[in-house]
């Protein structure tokens, strides 16, 4: 079992990971708070097909009508560095399953990260690693992403080898600092 504590060293108590239905729940309530912090700014809005599709892209471009979806990031990968060589601090994950649905629903979308990293220490036993604290919004074009994701590794999540609720199995493990990302905020 591992532990997560955030900046001023507090254990950060979170829901399952592995419970879908929460976290698209709780998306919603992220994309809502997005859109109220950096929607003017971005000239992005709620996805309107969303009220009858929960699976439909998170946003649309308010001038463009270009369809887009967010990746909130709070917690780093903090095995980045051991496992696939970047530093925890840049490193963000971008599931299998995305990128399958993505190829071939939208495959012009964008992709909007919005990196907040509310821990910065994960311990595991005697094992402690820290990061930086991170926060940002980043995007990328998907086609250009897409080209990017096969240059990157892909991990498999062992608590997901028997998953049934929907879960991707595996993310990629990418590098924000790569130049496939635009940073805006």
């Amino acid at each position: 079992m591992y532990e997560l504590f955030d900046i001023e060293g507090k254990k950060i108590e979170h829901h399952d990971l592995q419970d879908k239905s929460h976290w698209c729940k709780d998306g919603e309530k992220i994309e809502e708070a997005f859109v109220r912090l950096y929607g003017n700014e971005l000239n992005l809005a709620i996805n309107p097909a969303k009220a009858t599709d929960p699976y439909a892209p998170d946003l649309i471009n308010t001038q463009t009508g270009q369809l887009a979806d967010l990746k909130l990031q709070s917690t780093p990968f903090f095995k980045a560095q051991k496992l696939y060589g970047i530093d925890p601090t840049y490193a963000v994950v971008f599931n299998e399953k995305d990128k399958l649905r993505y190829q071939e629903k939208y495959p012009g979308i964008t992709i909007y990260y919005w990196v907040d990293w509310k821990a910065v220490k994960f311990k595991m036993g005697a094992n402690e690693m820290v990061v930086q604290p991170l926060y940002g919004v980043w995007k990328t074009e998907f086609k250009k992403f897409n080209s990017y994701l096969a240059t990157c590794n892909l991990h498999y999540y062992q608590q997901r080898v028997d998953d049934t609720k929907g879960n991707a199995k595996g993310s990629y493990v990418c590098d924000i600092r790569n130049e496939t990302f635009e940073k805006l905020i």
